[in-house]
C-alpha cells in the first residue's frame, strides 16, 4: 500500500482497556497514507495506544503479501513468512515451551501467518487451528491443508472452552481491539488452559523511554514515516492489567532485549549512534535484572473456576 493512498481512519476518545477518558499525548506519531497517528497514554491504567488508528478496511490493505515478505515482525525477521526453513528451530522451541505447560492437546494460533507453527504442532500430536487476518497468508496456509479462519479472532465464532492453549506471537499489538481479543481468548480457553503470548514492548526500553522523555521536553514528537502497524505500545504494568480485565491470571512474564543492530525506521547518524550506545547498556541490564526490555514472553492462565463467558 503506497504512502500516497488515502488511509481511512478511526479515532479513539477513551482507553479500550479500562474505559478511561483522561488521555495524555506522548512524543511520538506515525505519518502515513495522508494521515497522522499520534501516541497517547491512558492516565488511569497507563496503556499506550494510537488515538487515531487505521479503520478496519485500511488494516486489511496494510497486511498485503508484501508485508509478509519485508515488514513481517517489524522487518527484523531473517526471512519472509512464507519460508518454512526460517521457522523450524523457533517453532521447535515454542512447542517445547508449550509442552512444559501441558501435553499436546487443542492449540489455537491467533495470527498464524503462513501456518508453519500449526504444521509443526500437528506433527507433534497437537490438534491445531489458526486464525489469520491476512487473506494472502491464510490462503497460503489453507492450501497446505491447515485449518485456518481468515479474519480476526472475534469474527471466527469459535466454540467456548474449545482450546487448551492459545498462542499469540507478535499479534496483540496489531489488533483493532486488544481487550476484546483477549476476552475472546479467555472465552475459547478451557478452564485451566493457558495463553502463551510473545511480542514487543518497544517504548519500555531504555533508549526509547529516554527518547520519548527528551522529545517531550523539547516539545516536538518523534515522527515515524511508516505504516502504523502497532496500534498498541504495551509496557509490563498495563499489559498485566489488560489480561486481568479479560479474566486471565498472569503466571510468568519475562522481558528480553533485542541486541543492538540495524535500527528500525529512518534515523539520523547521531540518532543511530545514541540508540546503539543505549542498547549496549540496556542489553546486560535486561539480562541481569529482567527490566527495561523491548520484548516480553508471557504465560497466563484461565482460572479453573472461571464463570461461563457471555458474548
Amino acid at each position: 500500500m503506497g504512502a500516497e493512498t488515502p488511509l481511512a481512519t478511526r479515532t479513539l476518545d477513551r482507553c479500550l482497556s479500562c474505559g478511561g477518558t483522561r488521555l495524555k499525548p506522548m512524543a511520538l506519531r506515525y505519518q502515513f497514507g495522508g494521515a497522522v497517528f499520534p501516541l497517547f497514554a491512558c492516565a488511569d491504567c497507563g496503556l499506550r495506544f494510537l488515538s487515531v488508528q487505521p479503520a478496519p478496511e485500511s488494516l486489511a490493505a496494510l497486511y498485503s503479501p508484501e508485508y509478509f515478505e519485508s515488514d513481517y515482525r517489524c522487518g527484523r525477521a531473517n526471512a519472509g513468512s512464507f519460508e518454512e526453513a526460517a521457522f523450524v528451530e523457533e517453532d521447535r522451541g515454542l512447542l517445547d515451551a508449550f509442552e512444559k505447560l501441558r501435553p499436546p492437546g487443542r492449540l489455537l494460533d491467533v495470527g498464524c501467518a503462513s501456518g508453519w507453527l500449526l504444521q509443526h504442532a500437528a506433527a507433534r500430536g497437537w490438534k491445531a487451528r489458526g486464525v489469520e487476518f491476512s487473506e494472502a497468508a491464510a490462503a497460503f496456509a489453507r492450501a497446505r491443508g491447515l485449518d485456518v479462519f481468515q479474519g480476526d479472532l472475534p469474527a471466527a465464532g469459535l466454540p467456548e472452552a474449545s482450546f487448551d492453549l492459545v498462542y499469540m506471537g507478535d499479534v496483540l499489538e496489531h489488533v483493532s481491539d486488544c481487550r476484546a481479543s483477549l476476552a475472546e481468548v479467555a472465552r475459547v480457553l478451557a478452564p485451566g488452559g493457558h495463553l502463551y503470548l510473545r511480542g514487543p514492548i518497544t517504548t519500555h526500553s531504555l533508549g526509547r523511554s529516554l527518547a520519548l522523555f527528551a522529545f517531550g521536553l523539547a516539545g516536538r514528537p518523534i515522527v515515524l514515516r511508516e505504516p502504523p502497524y502497532h496500534l498498541w505500545e504495551f509496557t509490563p504494568g498495563p499489559l498485566r492489567r489488560l489480561l486481568r480485565a479479560a479474566g486471565l491470571e498472569v503466571v510468568t512474564m519475562t522481558q528480553t532485549k533485542i541486541p543492538p543492530g540495524r535500527p528500525h525506521g529512518r534515523k539520523t547518524a547521531l540518532e543511530r549512534a545514541a540508540l546503539a550506545t543505549l542498547d549496549a547498556v540496556n542489553l546486560p541490564l535486561t539480562r541481569l535484572f529482567g527490566v527495561r526490555g523491548d520484548r516480553v514472553t508471557l504465560v497466563a492462565r484461565k482460572p479453573l473456576d472461571a464463570p461461563p463467558a457471555t458474548r
